[in-house]
């Protein structure tokens, strides 16, 4: 079980976290039995969460870094969305401005090696985001995931293959639609490979790119499938030592993403994808970083880094 206490901002209906408090491992008997409470004048909401994970499957060796390394995540998560709608809300009247901006603004985020949802569950729950997409490998953990966000009350059921190649679409396989509730953020979860992933989002640009420049013919599929799947403001990371493939980095680069949190234990690996993601042209610059002592005593740290593109607001 995991229990996440962030400060709210309720507009009618909808409730979003402005900044994460505490993440903290609990028992099911200590976490309240309604999902808000109010301490004084401020807005406080806690939600409980619940994890399986496959026994044979990774598990996180330090809880307190896993716990650090979540808190960091949602809060980073939480100020990028909330800088979006303040500056959709800039000017006059601002309370109501930001009130109408909160309702409009989207915030939607591709999460690669998203494993059994360990970050996407708690920042679904937490109603930072309006669409998360998740792509994961390995077939236990894509089942655990969808169980996770299924039990969470968070999943966006699709074809039970799950496959990213059966999103119909044009035939690539990369059409999503998004539903959302008031509380939380839907979450689609798609088995896939994050370099194949990538590469087919790489095709379909750059025949957009194409029928734009009128060197072939256009489709109304294409314009749903880079409207519908390219269109994502964050890409989240947490890849395995050896770090991202240059694919990956390519997408990034080329995609309309305007913010990468980037979670990695392969510092060796970090030092040459931030080098990419950063020396190239309309790339990224480091806005924030972590460095968490994974094991005392030892030279092994988890590195968190937020990425913000160079000419993003």
């Amino acid at each position: 079980w995991l229990t996440v206490v962030s400060e709210v901002s309720i507009t009618g209906s909808e409730t979003t976290a402005t900044s994460i408090e505490r993440v903290s491992l609990v028992p099911p008997s200590l976490l309240p039995d309604e999902p808000s409470c109010h301490y004084g004048k401020k807005k406080k909401r806690e939600v409980k969460i619940q994890y399986r994970k496959p026994a044979t499957a990774f598990q996180h060796p330090n809880a307190g870094v896993m716990l650090a390394s979540l808190h960091w995540i949602l809060n980073i998560l939480a100020k990028i969305a909330e800088r979006t709608v303040a500056e959709s809300s800039s000017g006059a009247q601002a309370a109501v401005r930001a009130a109408a901006a909160r309702a409009m603004t989207t915030t939607t985020t591709l999460e690669m090696y998203c494993g059994c949802g360990a970050h996407t569950v708690p920042l679904a729950k937490s109603a930072i985001l309006t669409e998360i997409v998740a792509v994961e490998l390995d077939g236990r953990l894509v089942d655990a995931c969808r169980d996770n966000c299924r039990r969470n009350d968070c999943l966006q059921d699709h074809d039970d293959d799950g496959n990213d190649n059966d999103r119909g679409g044009d035939g690539n396989g990369l059409e999503c639609s998004v539903v959302q509730s008031h509380d939380r953020t839907s979450v689609r979860v798609f088995k896939g490979d994050a370099g194949e992933w990538a590469a087919k989002t790489l095709r379909i640009r750059k025949r957009c790119r194409d029928e734009k420049a009128g060197q072939s013919p256009s489709s109304s599929s294409s314009k749903n499938t880079v409207d519908e799947y390219n269109d994502f403001d964050i890409l989240l990371v947490d890849p395995p030592r050896d770090g991202l493939s240059s694919t990956v980095c390519g997408m990034a680069l080329e995609g309309t993403f305007a913010h990468v949190v980037y979670v990695s234990c392969g510092r060796r690996a970090l030092l040459r994808d931030l080098t990419m993601l950063c020396s190239a042209v309309g790339g990224f610059d480091v806005e924030d970083i972590a460095v968490i002592d994974l094991f005392p005593g030892t030279d092994a740290v988890e590195t968190l880094v937020h990425l913000k593109r160079r000419d993003a607001r």
